[in-house]
């Protein structure tokens, strides 16, 4: 039991972990270019793809919820079932999902309220923007922390 949970573990850590570098690095570059970026604040294909990423990030928000919930509880009992160090290692994972949690209830939606209120010239919108890529930031730095004292199962 204490190897499947540590694998449960390292498995939604790491899934967390990569789906989140493949939003921030791939997902949201490729949708929104130089080329789309450049777009007047009110053209549809600039609307359009901001409006894919917000729907993205919410979905990647409960993803990231789901999976630190399953590592952070992979944790726990590990703790309960005394893994060394297993008790810390659920602290990451919770604290990853806190900020997903952050995200999801209320900086994607105060972004997508004043993205459909065209207010994306303002300066709260680019405060809201630049807070929601550094939560996402944490969250990786706190998902690879989480592999990297991923708790050790007991080999009996």
């Amino acid at each position: 039991m204490d190897r499947l949970l540590a694998y449960l573990y390292r498995l939604a850590a790491g899934l967390g972990a990569g789906a989140q570098l493949f939003f921030a690095a791939i997902s949201a570059q490729s949708i929104f270019t130089k080329a789309v970026a450049a777009l007047p604040p009110g053209d549809p294909a600039r609307a359009f793809a901001a409006n894919l990423i917000g729907l993205q990030l919410a979905q990647l928000d409960r993803l990231t919820l789901t999976l630190t919930s399953v590592a952070a509880l992979s944790a726990i009992l590990l703790a309960r079932r005394g893994v060394p160090d297993a008790r810390r290692a659920a602290l990451p994972a919770l604290l990853a999902g806190l900020g997903a949690f952050a995200s999801s209830a209320w900086l994607t939606p105060a972004i997508q309220a004043m993205r459909a209120a065209n207010q994306t010239g303002t300066a709260r919108f680019a405060q809201l923007h630049g807070l929601s890529g550094g939560v996402l930031m944490i969250e990786m730095i706190l998902l690879a922390l989480a592999l990297w004292i991923a708790p050790r199962e007991h080999l009996r």
